[in-house]
């Protein structure tokens, strides 16, 4: 097949939309599929060689006349099977373009909670990755795949030898919404040490609460790290504190990597975590109990949610269930046509 990959992100970072679109890009075409990603410069690379890719100046809105003539000239001009939008931009880019591409099959990927959808009739298939998100999205034949997830195991990360366990790990960019502020003044009521990779515009914030709560010597901003499979690998347990989340990709990893994960009420942990693991609530003495657990019998009660992440949380599980999309979309095009 060839298909377009239509990603609209103007983000100047990675985050999960961005990871899936390059790695879903790389996956299809190394199963041997002509695969064309359209998105901004700074999401063109660490891509599978095969992969083309055409840069896209993404800043103007979704009703820019110049963005919707650019990304239909694109389309027009290369001869392709299927358009696939990553995120609601695009969607609703490629939407607006539905009376130009009827012959054309069409996908959309909705990554995130929003107040307002893509219209599913539009598309030929509209994708959730995750229940939940499909579920708020609210409307007939979404399809749920979840994010496939590449990590490799690596050796532990030298943590300082007066690091008192057990270890619990935070990964994510510092914005409001991961949660860290409560994080942090829930960990004043647990045993151990907090580590916390990533950074952000809260980084002072989140900075001067540690200070204030007088943890200095217990929790500790790390800033970004490139090494977080060998942090998780150090760490006895990952936290995951988001107030929303479409799909924690630290979940995911921490999962493949044989971690126990206690997580806020967010996507996938709620979906594939056992309930007993899923904190639900504003009291941080609660959330603490929750972090105050044997870490190894979280494991043992996790066997069942690593197993389902192996199986289903790969880049061949994704790449595959997205294919068969794809084939029930063109069948169902065929049809009509």
């Amino acid at each position: 097949m060839n298909i377009l990959m239509l990603m609209l992100s103007d983000n100047p970072d990675t985050g999960g939309m961005e990871k899936h679109a390059r790695e879903l890009s790389s996956e299809l075409a190394r199963l041997g599929h002509t695969v064309t990603l359209a998105a901004a410069s700074q999401h063109l690379s660490d891509l599978e060689p095969a992969v083309k890719t055409r840069a896209l100046d993404t800043g103007g809105s979704r009703n820019s006349p110049f963005l919707l003539l650019t990304v239909l000239r694109l389309i027009r001009a290369n001869g392709f099977d299927v358009i696939h939008a990553q995120g609601t931009k695009a969607a609703f880019v490629l939407q607006r373009l539905t009376p130009f591409t009827r012959s054309l099959m069409r996908v959309a990927t909705i990554h995130g909670f929003k107040s307002r959808y893509p219209k599913a009739a539009a598309f030929h298939q509209l994708i959730a990755v995750s229940q939940a998100l499909a579920t708020d999205i609210a409307q007939p034949g979404v399809t749920v795949i979840y994010n496939g997830v590449s990590v490799i195991p690596q050796a532990p990360a030298l943590l300082p030898k007066e690091t008192e366990r057990p270890v619990w790990l935070a990964v994510g960019r510092l914005v409001s919404v991961k949660g860290f502020d409560f994080l942090i003044r829930t960990f004043q009521y647990c045993p151990g040490t907090l580590l916390i990779a990533g950074d952000g515009p809260e980084r002072q914030r989140l900075a001067d609460l540690i200070s204030s709560t007088h943890q200095s010597e217990t929790v500790k901003l790390l800033g970004f790290r490139s090494d977080v499979p060998a942090l998780m690998a150090a760490a006895d347990g990952v936290v995951i504190s988001s107030e929303r989340e479409g799909f924690s990709y630290v979940c995911a990893e921490a999962l493949l990597l044989g971690k126990p994960v206690i997580s806020t009420d967010v996507p996938i942990a709620n979906e594939i975590l056992p309930e007993k693991h899923i904190f639900r609530g504003e009291d941080p003495k609660r959330f603490a109990a929750y972090l105050s657990q044997d870490t190894s019998t979280l494991v043992a009660e996790q066997a069942e949610a690593q197993a389902f992440a192996a199986d289903q949380l790969s880049l061949s599980s994704m790449a595959s269930q997205t294919l068969n999309v794809y084939q029930r979309a063109i069948a169902n095009l065929v049809s009509i046509h």
